[in-house]
This record gives C-alpha cells, sequence and structure tokens, in this order.
C-alpha cells in the first residue's frame, strides 16, 4: 500500500566489509560494486586532465599483459577480467571489472601500482596531505582484505552493493 514504508533489504555485512575494505586500503579506487549475478566486482579509477584514445589503447594493453604475467606467475588460470574507459576529456573514470573466483588482494595492489605508474599525478586519489593511514594499519587491512575476499567465495549475497569514496568517508549500499 505505502511503498515508502516498506523497509529496505540491508547489504551482506561480509561484502559491505570487502567493498569498504578495499576503499579503505586502495585511496586511487574511487568506486567498487559487487553483482551477485556474475559474481563479479567492478572497480573504477578517476583521472583528471586530457587524454587521447591512443593513451587509453596503450594503458589497457600495458595492463592486459602485466596482469596476464602475473596470473601465469600465481598460477590461475581462468581469470576473467574487463576493462573500459568512460570520457576523454576532464574526468575519466577507468572501470575494471574482475570475478570474484580468483581474485586477489595482491592483484589489486598490482592494478593499483600500474595504474598510478602510467598515469602518476593524474590519477586522484582521495588521501590528502594531512591523512594518510600509517603502514601498520595498511598492512593489517591488506590481511583482513584477503580474508574477506576470501568469506565471500564461500558465501552467496545477493544482489547488487556499491561502495563509493567520499573524502576519508566510506559509504556503502544496496541497489
Amino acid at each position: 500500500m505505502f511503498d515508502f514504508l516498506k523497509r529496505s533489504k540491508k547489504p551482506n555485512p561480509d561484502a559491505s566489509k570487502l567493498l569498504a575494505s578495499i576503499l579503505v586500503v586502495f585511496p586511487a579506487i574511487q568506486s567498487v560494486t559487487y553483482e551477485s549475478k556474475d559474481e563479479t566486482l567492478e572497480f573504477s579509477f578517476a583521472l583528471n586532465g586530457k587524454f587521447s584514445r591512443d593513451d587509453f589503447t596503450e594503458f589497457l594493453h600495458y595492463v592486459a599483459e602485466s596482469l596476464e604475467t602475473f596470473h601465469q606467475l600465481e598460477g590461475l588460470s581462468g581469470a576473467k577480467i574487463e576493462l573500459n574507459v568512460e570520457g576523454v576529456y576532464g574526468t575519466c573514470f577507468l572501470n575494471v571489472r574482475r570475478d570474484m573466483a580468483t581474485l586477489t588482494c595482491r592483484e589489486l595492489s598490482l592494478l593499483t601500482e600500474l595504474a598510478f605508474n602510467y598515469f602518476g599525478d593524474r590519477l586522484i586519489e582521495e588521501y590528502d596531505d594531512n591523512y594518510y593511514p600509517d603502514e601498520d594499519y595498511l598492512m593489517a587491512q591488506e590481511d583482513y582484505l584477503e580474508q574477506c575476499l576470501n568469506n565471500m567465495r564461500q558465501l552467496r549475497v545477493e544482489g547488487r552493493l556499491v561502495g563509493v569514496r567520499e573524502r576519508e568517508r566510506v559509504l556503502v549500499y544496496s541497489r
């Protein structure tokens, strides 16, 4: 009768913790989305500046080659990854869609490092000079993140969850 009175479904706490941890550990990732129907995570990196299509084509080739080598070294087979770019001028978004079955924290670190090495200061990171977590805190968060990834592989989480960053805050909601 009154649709606005219906209680919204709360996100799964394990999935929420995973998305929040990714955003805490990797300040270059601006948003992360979990999609249950294909069990994937999509990460978005924001870039500031003018870019040509060739810049992105070269970067996507660089990432694909690097991840293929990483997967071979790690003994991972069957990893599914999609890369795309939205926008060309002003603020652009580099989107990486990755299956949950084989994703690791080390791969997230590699993706972030590749983006930083290629784009440098044009990669938007949310930590400012006055606030940056210490090394011990980040190491503990990375361990926790790996634990969350392992938990998510064993759970069946329904729906779609989105995590976004707003300055030093992280918001996770069900969509």
